[in-house]
């Protein structure tokens, strides 16, 4: 059976082995990654390690989905000392599979890249719709909200009973 290979898999998804081929080994060449020069264990080998496959996996998502580079990202984290742009936190992976515990925020309508953002305010800015109207309503409530202190909530009056009535 021959098994395709899918970019996050490893080598055992590789199309073909040295034994179909007449001298049984591939031809070293240079990682599309890093350039380090390798030995592949089969003609569809284009990275030494995984961790360059994966680094190259990341590059192109970014450039197909965001039009900028995993260096670019790589660049911005530093850039905001690897904290969120907005909460100053390091914010935390949902899954284990991600990669980092910032993601890449963008404008929904140009597509333009803004910044790294925790999940928290990523989400947060979603959930209002990236209006800054109603960012500003927001604030404004919570500069103007009163508070109730604890202990001292208005007791509202209990509802009057008619069952008994006639």
């Amino acid at each position: 059976m021959i098994r395709i290979r899918n970019g996050n898999h490893g080598e055992e998804g590789f199309t073909a082995s040295p034994n179909k081929y007449p001298n049984k080994v591939f031809k070293d060449k240079s990682c599309r990654q890093c350039g380090e020069v390798f030995s592949p264990v089969g003609p569809s080998h284009h990275y030494c390690s995984d961790s360059c496959r994966d680094k190259a996996s990341t590059n192109n998502y970014y450039i197909k989905n965001y039009g900028v580079s995993l260096g670019e990202v790589e660049e911005m984290f530093l850039e905001q000392g690897g904290k969120c742009a907005i909460c100053k936190q390091e914010g935390f992976k949902m899954r284990d599979v991600h990669k980092s515990s910032l993601n890449l925020d963008h404008c929904h309508d140009t597509g333009l890249v803004r910044g790294l953002l925790c999940h928290n305010c990523n989400r947060a800015l979603g959930l209002l719709k990236d209006d800054k109207n109603i960012l500003s309503n927001a604030i404004e409530y919570l500069e103007g909200a009163t508070t109730i202190p604890k202990g001292s909530r208005v007791k509202w009056p209990e509802a009057h009973d008619t069952s008994d009535e006639e």
